[in-house]
């Protein structure tokens, strides 16, 4: 699972779509989809979360969902963490609330939550 002593080009990213992600690798994703492909095989999953296929993957991206996780699901994850993968979520601007997600009770355990809030700079740009 982890990449020590692995060619990065045996290592394996995978985009997760089955919770209806914000970041979709074809459309708004495309540009970061691209540059790691350059390095990384590529993958995307639309099924329901599993051990095994977690395991096909050293990285998974879970891009915004928007989609209620189940606890089979998150006890997959966690199993794919103390195996070693990696796994990177990103939530949009209102968190949890706005997504309708529970992604929170999996990043709890670790020490971590997302806020329903926001980020805003001092400046504006246009």
């Amino acid at each position: 699972m982890g990449g020590e002593g692995r060619n990065a080009a045996d290592m394996e990213v995978m985009f997760d779509m089955s919770k209806k992600e914000q970041g979709n690798p074809s459309n708004n994703y495309k540009k970061l989809h691209r540059r790691v492909k350059q390095d990384f095989k590529v993958s995307t999953n639309k099924d329901i979360i599993n051990l095994e296929r977690l395991r096909a993957a050293n990285l998974v991206i879970f891009a915004g969902p928007r989609e209620m996780f189940s606890s089979d699901e998150f006890t997959a994850i966690k199993d794919y963490l103390s195996e070693g993968g990696s796994i990177l979520f990103l939530v949009g601007e209102g968190g949890e609330g706005k997504s309708n997600t529970n992604v929170n009770y999996l990043l709890e355990e670790f020490g971590m939550s997302v806020n329903n809030d926001a980020v805003a700079g001092a400046l504006s740009f246009c």
